[in-house]
């Protein structure tokens, strides 16, 4: 288990050392406010992982204090994740996120309400996440998808989809990338 978190940071290392343009040489960007909440969500999602819930829940409300960053230590969240500003950001505990996401400040990605604890987002791959965005309830994001800003998403995004809006349509698709 060590092992993948391990081979999930480094892939958070080198998502977040190319969108800043940076080098490892500097050994401080480590400490980097875009990349140690990251940081701290792996090491507490290992715990986590490992029955030690106690630690996790430390490790998450550190994070939380610290960065105003709130990732539940339970989230599925696959490498290179990237967040530009971390400010704000909710991540709830059911939640899935593909590789290579990035997600701006102030997004919210969990359940509609208690009835629905458990009906939680997952994010496919490539997948960019608009400052202030919501996404709410057992909804979709497709792969290389993008969410704009403030919206609110409530249904499922197709692959390559572009979301806007309250409550948020698909206006089109982006191009094939792949």
């Amino acid at each position: 288990m060590m092992i993948q978190t391990i081979l999930l940071l480094e892939q958070d290392l080198v998502k977040f050392l190319d969108r800043d343009n940076l080098n490892l040489k500097d050994s401080l960007q480590l400490l980097n406010p875009r990349f140690l909440p990251v940081f701290i969500f792996r090491i507490s999602n290992a715990f986590y992982r490992h029955n030690l819930g106690f630690i996790a829940k430390l490790l998450a409300l550190k994070n939380q204090i610290i960065f105003g960053c709130d990732i539940a230590r339970g989230a599925r969240i696959s490498g290179g994740l990237y967040l530009p500003h971390p400010n704000g950001i909710v991540i709830g505990e059911h939640v899935r996120i593909g590789r290579n996401c990035i997600i701006h400040q102030g997004v919210t990605l969990g359940a509609r309400g208690e009835d629905h604890e458990f009906a939680n987002p997952t994010v496919g791959h490539e997948v960019e996440i608009g400052t202030g965005a919501k996404i709410l309830g057992f909804v979709r994001i497709g792969d290389y998808a993008r969410v704009g800003a403030n919206a609110v998403v409530l249904h499922d995004v197709p692959d390559y989809g572009i979301a806007v809006g309250i409550p948020a349509k698909t206006i089109g698709l982006r191009p094939n990338i792949t």
